[in-house]
């Protein structure tokens, strides 16, 4: 159904050559709150960071879009109503109760199926408290702060319905973003794998490091159309192979290439409106999340430009990630 192109992938590592990952905290939040609620912060962030395309609005008089909105409204939260994401409360969260965030701090346009968040945040809230003593923190040591192997932190999160994605895109990000805060330094890093979420499934696809053989599948891309369980499930597994060979031939760590994809296919190589088919330079440089986030000198062009098969056959921009409902990215 899918193969993986090992010399593309090749290629494209030759570009990432010098482009390092700036690993400053994203949020600061061991500055703004205690160990125990910025870990809770992040638990009940991921558990619904999921398809947040088009959501955004004004946090306290600034403007963030997509998950980064929902990472400052949870961190809001902690900071001006800690009892909030306290465990007891979320286990009994009410879904006018979980609307009402959204225009505390400001304007915020509401997410997509709000219902369903509410019972990923209450399930979470009661295997926390369950198992946990409502602490994150006793999360993390009863993995003997382990991502991988029996009883890591993988294996546990699996459990928490938020967190049962086969490929574990929302429990390596949490590891990932637990990592960058200084909350935890987990003793198997190596452990880490990209979170396959629709931004790099798309650049993976684009790039030609993971081509469509089936033709059925390939128009249900292109066309936009709905795609089965397990031409889904083929598409990510093949993503996270592929990163994984850039990963040895780059010689970047998976946690830093699932900085740059995410950041690189939320603004180089978007949906509709991809650098490279454009005319003249790229004109996103102001809000470029890429160039903030990494070491990359931008000329007004994507970094992999001239690497990836799309930048060189126009065609291949109509190539997009599958579409699915899924809140597991």
């Amino acid at each position: 159904m899918v193969l993986i192109d090992e010399a593309i992938c090749s290629r494209v590592a030759s570009r990432l050559a010098g482009i390092e990952v700036k690993m400053a905290p994203p949020a600061g939040l061991l500055e703004l709150l205690d160990r125990e609620q910025a870990l809770r912060v992040l638990l009940f962030f991921m558990a619904i960071n999921y398809d947040t395309r088009g959501l955004g609005g004004t946090i306290q008089g600034h403007y963030y879009r997509g998950s980064d909105f929902l990472l400052q409204l949870m961190l809001a939260l902690a900071r001006g109503q800690p009892e909030v994401l306290e465990p007891a409360s979320l286990s009994h969260l009410t879904l006018d109760d979980f609307l009402s965030w959204f225009s505390r701090f400001g304007e915020g346009r509401l997410p997509r199926r709000p219902a369903e968040r509410v019972r990923l945040l209450r399930d979470t809230a009661l295997r926390l408290i369950e198992h946990y003593n409502g602490r994150v923190s006793e999360l993390l040591s009863a993995c003997g702060n382990r991502i991988g192997g029996p009883g890591g932190l993988r294996e546990r999160l699996a459990s928490f319905k938020a967190f049962s994605d086969p490929l574990a895109k929302k429990t390596m990000v949490f590891a990932i973003l637990a990592c960058l805060e200084g909350l935890w330094e987990p003793e198997d890093p190596e452990s880490i794998t990209v979170g396959v979420d629709y931004h790099l499934q798309r650049v993976a696809l684009r790039t030609g490091m993971v081509k469509v053989l089936d033709p059925t599948l390939r128009q249900k891309l292109v066309k936009r159309q709905f795609v089965t369980q397990d031409e889904h499930q083929a598409i990510r597994s093949a993503c996270l192979e592929a990163f994984s060979i850039l990963s040895t031939c780059s010689g970047l760590s998976q946690l830093e290439l699932d900085q740059i994809f995410w950041h690189l296919g939320r603004n180089c190589c978007q949906v509709r409106l991809p650098a490279c088919a454009q005319e003249g330079p790229c004109w996103r440089p102001v809000e470029c999340t890429l160039i903030k986030a990494t070491s990359y000198e931008c000329r007004g062009s994507c970094p992999l430009d001239g690497a990836c098969r799309a930048s060189k056959e126009p065609g291949l921009l109509k190539l997009v990630e599958p579409k699915v409902i899924t809140y597991y990215y």
